[in-house]
């Protein structure tokens, strides 16, 4: 059991420094898969309902050579390019209908504006540079996320019924009350190495409360396992 949390320790380790080169590489945006699923789901969920078809078309399209290519956010677009191969004209059934050149332009712009993608330097022969932002860096979609939030209805909980391990929203808030340290050997975490351990296991009757749960390192948490924190932190 030990060489396999070494294992995945090492694993760990690897993605992080590949995830740090990359970053270098990119400009400082660099993408994990691990955050891609959760990135597509904000796009459906805050992005898509605020543009257009069309819109929505050439930004994917943008996304799908970029951070879901290779994990950055920075590509060349070229409005001769993007007539062909994203989306067919919806004025006409002929299979090779190529959409309108200023329709193009016209739905760069209205991207530019919401601020979805962003012009990174000169056009050349290949097209001009971009960046590709995600709802996270998209003030209008911070907006609209949060108007949607206010308008869910919220049932009235207990401080001790809220579920802060399940609930992703939530377990970040245990994460930034703990700064990403580990609580039991300090080591400093990321939003995808770091866990959440329960101070009193749930098998002895402990919950999800915030107060029940604390940051953790992978190793950490394996070792504590259903322990008392006394009893591990004895022997460290």
């Amino acid at each position: 059991m030990k060489e396999h949390f070494e294992q995945i320790r090492s694993l760990l380790s690897e993605i992080e420094a590949e995830s740090a080169t990359a970053s270098a590489t990119n400009g400082g945006d660099n993408f994990s898969a691990f955050e891609l699923p959760i990135v597509i789901q904000e796009i459906v969920d805050d992005l898509q309902p605020l543009l257009s078809p069309y819109e929505m078309a050439f930004y994917w399209f943008a996304f799908r050579h970029s951070i879901a290519k290779n994990g950055g956010s920075l590509l060349r677009l070229s409005t001769r390019g993007l007539q062909n191969g994203v989306v067919k004209s919806m004025r006409t059934d002929r299979e090779s209908s190529r959409i309108a050149l200023q329709t193009v332009r016209e739905c760069l712009a209205a991207l530019e504006s919401l601020g979805a993608i962003t012009k990174q330097g000169e056009p050349n022969r290949d097209g001009t540079p971009y960046r590709v932002l995600i709802p996270d860096e998209i003030e209008a979609c911070r907006n609209f996320r949060a108007e949607r939030q206010e308008a869910e209805p919220k049932p009235e909980l207990r401080e001790d019924e809220i579920d802060f391990y399940n609930v992703r929203e939530n377990r970040l808030k245990v994460f930034e009350r703990d700064a990403y340290k580990c609580r039991y050997c300090t080591k400093q975490l990321t939003r995808f190495t770091a866990t959440l351990d329960h101070v009193q296991a749930v098998a002895e009757d402990g919950d999800n409360s915030f107060g029940n749960l604390v940051t953790a390192c992978l190793e950490c948490n394996s070792r504590k396992h259903k322990r008392p924190v006394g009893d591990f932190l004895a022997e460290t």
